[in-house]
Parts: C-alpha cells; structure tokens; sequence
C-alpha cells in the first residue's frame, strides 16, 4: 500500500472515531439535560405539595381542635363533611409526591382521620391522636422541602395495617 493511501484512511479512520465519539457525547448530554429536567419537575411538584400539605395540616389540627359536636345535632354533619373536605385535600397532594415513603405515609394520615374522626379529635389519650397526625405531616414535609430522607421515626405512630 502506498504512503498516501495509507495516509489517507488514517485520517478517515479518525474522522469516523472523532464523529463516534463527538456523537455519543451529544447523545449523553441529552440525557442527562432530560434526566436533569425531569427531577427538577418533580422537586418542583413536590415543594409545591409539601407547601400545602403543611397548610392543610394546620388547617386538619384547627378542625379537629375544635372538638366534635354532638352526633344528633346538624352541627355534627357539618364538622364531618369539613373534615372530610380536608382529608380529600391532603389525599390529593399525596399524589404529587414521587417518594413513595411520602405518599405512603400520606395515605395513612388521611385513611386515619377520614375513617376515625371521632377518635382522632378525642382528648384521650394526651396528646391527642389530631395533635401527632399534624405533628408528624409538619416533620415529613419539612424533610422534602430540605431534601433529606424519609423519617423512619414517624412510622412507629403508624403501624402497618394487619
């Protein structure tokens, strides 16, 4: 083979690996712009519910602070329909959380006071339970917004259902 030829796909050779690799690094910078994209969508989302998750909560702890009224009275099913109201609220953030511990955690403090209203607004045993549910929402919630993990503590007020 001659020199000039020999030359001559060596520097074809290089082209093609210097296209390869210039390619692959645009490829890689996209996905990772993509990726990038996509996790701040979703701490987006996440700030935006854990915002309003604290709302609701002091919203959920006001409500049940205020006591039950009596069963008979119209009072009664006006202070269950609020409730419920704020119950659905924190269902629907619960939603927009992409950490599943959150959402778990969530679903429970709504199966809770949605289900056992009368318990959860009780006064016995101190503190209340209202008092721990809010608590524990403030606690999760502070955690996203600081971007720290889960904490594990809280699910000790909140054992698995059997």
């Amino acid at each position: 083979m001659q020199a000039e030829t020999l030359a001559a796909l060596m520097g074809l050779g290089g082209a093609i690996v210097g296209a390869g690799l210039s390619t692959g690094a645009v490829i890689w910078q996209q996905r990772k712009t993509a990726h990038e994209a996509e996790r701040m969508h979703l701490s987006g989302l996440a700030e935006a519910a854990a915002n309003e998750c604290i709302k609701i909560s002091y919203a959920l702890h006001k409500h049940f602070a205020e006591g039950v009224p009596d069963r008979n009275s119209s009072a009664y099913f006006g202070w269950g329909s609020a409730g419920e109201e704020l119950c659905r609220a924190l269902e629907e953030q619960a939603l927009r959380f992409h950490d599943k511990a959150v959402r778990d955690f969530l679903e429970r403090c709504h199966a809770e006071m949605y289900v056992r209203p009368d318990f959860v607004a009780a006064p016995e045993p101190w503190p209340p339970r209202y008092v721990i549910i809010c608590t524990d929402i403030r606690t999760v919630m502070g955690t996203v917004l600081r971007r720290q993990p889960f904490p594990k503590e809280v699910w000790e007020h909140y054992p698995a259902p059997s």
